[in-house]
């Protein structure tokens, strides 16, 4: 089986080694920056190609997008119309406005990376949630505090995307999944740096809160701050007489333990049991599991949205609508894109 990979940059390299951990070949890199795409494809043994079109034309049973947010879409579209039958993975978020994510969700080849997903913590969470562990209707905050410096904003110029739907849209996901509801409605508020001459950076977003309601009345609740120090991660849910806790650094917290508060130690004991029962990954780097499991659902003829193993757009779409309801302008704040029939959060 061969891949190629669209993007040269650490993703790129992150999804290289990964697929190669898989048994995957990689075929040919293309990235813009031609240097950069040689550089990857001396590392693995690939050939470079020139342009978009080059690229899909590669003889590939998978391709890889990982380049910047802005280019997701395009370059999935082209990608799934050249490769009968090709399975296109795109990066978080796999698209920057709502017109896109419905053009991304009418490939039925594209599956979203979607690594945390992977982290036995994050598995053990969901399971207790389906078994009622925490309920009927569970209340979950998430915080995620992380350090960005000038240079960050620097290279991400041009994303279409700021801190909430770049980085947030990795918890917002997380915690959908984990409570296995669809998201019902979303409501939040961004705040961005400044940028010389006093203006408003539309792309630097540093600080962002929003709120989501959830099928059958569960809650979320996420705060984002990139002007801290060091990188912390934190999902807290609750209820039902439970608490359980999921911290860990920026790189894949999922994979980390949960610490579980019960009104007996009974519970808070086969609370623990079911999560030392759980299959899922421990430590880093989340994606070699993530992408092994999609590699191995791709050889056994698996579509997109049949498993776990192989997610497609719309096990993803209510959590990237909400993520650009909350970073939207003001007018369009108070109701999840695209879903009509649903509230807003209140």
């Amino acid at each position: 089986m061969q891949a190629v990979i669209l993007g040269a940059g650490a993703s790129g390299v992150l999804h290289a080694l990964a697929l190669r951990a898989a048994g995957v070949r990689v075929a040919a890199i293309f990235d813009p920056d031609a240097e950069r795409a040689r550089a990857l494809a001396d590392a693995c043994g690939a050939k470079t190609v020139d342009s978009l079109a080059s690229a899909a034309s590669v003889d590939a049973a998978i391709a890889a997008v990982c380049g910047p947010p802005s280019v997701h879409v395009a370059q999935a579209e082209v990608l799934a119309a050249a490769g009968a039958g090709r399975i296109v993975l795109v990066e978080k978020p796999v698209a920057t406005t709502l017109a896109e994510l419905e053009r991304i969700r009418a490939l039925p080849s594209c599956v979203p990376v979607l690594q945390w997903r992977a982290g036995r913590a994050l598995r053990a969470l969901r399971r207790a949630v389906s078994h009622g562990e925490l309920g009927a209707a569970p209340v979950a905050s998430c915080d995620l505090a992380w350090a960005r410096d000038d240079g960050y904003f620097a290279v991400r110029r041009g994303w279409g995307c700021g801190a909430l739907l770049s980085i947030g849209i990795h918890a917002i996901d997380a915690v959908a999944w984990a409570l296995g509801r669809d998201v019902d409605g979303a409501a939040g508020l961004t705040s961005s740096r400044r940028a010389r001459g006093g203006e408003v950076d539309p792309e630097g977003e540093t600080a962002a809160v929003g709120v989501l309601r959830l099928a059958g009345g569960a809650m979320a609740s996420l705060r984002v701050s990139l002007d801290g120090a060091g990188d912390a991660t934190r999902i807290v849910m609750c209820g039902a007489g439970k608490t359980v806790t999921l911290a860990g650094g920026e790189a894949d917290p999922t994979s980390g333990s949960l610490l579980w508060s019960a009104r007996t130690a009974g519970e808070r004991a086969r609370l623990e049991a079911l999560e030392r029962d759980t299959p899922g990954a421990l430590g880093s780097p989340l994606l070699v599991p993530f992408l092994g499991a999609a590699v191995a659902a791709v050889r056994d003829g698996e579509a997109p949205g049949e498993s776990q193993r192989l997610p497609s757009i719309s096990d993803t779409f209510g959590a990237h609508a909400a993520a650009m309801c909350v970073a939207a302008p003001a007018p369009r704040r108070g109701a999840v894109p695209g879903e009509p029939a649903r509230a807003a959060a209140r």
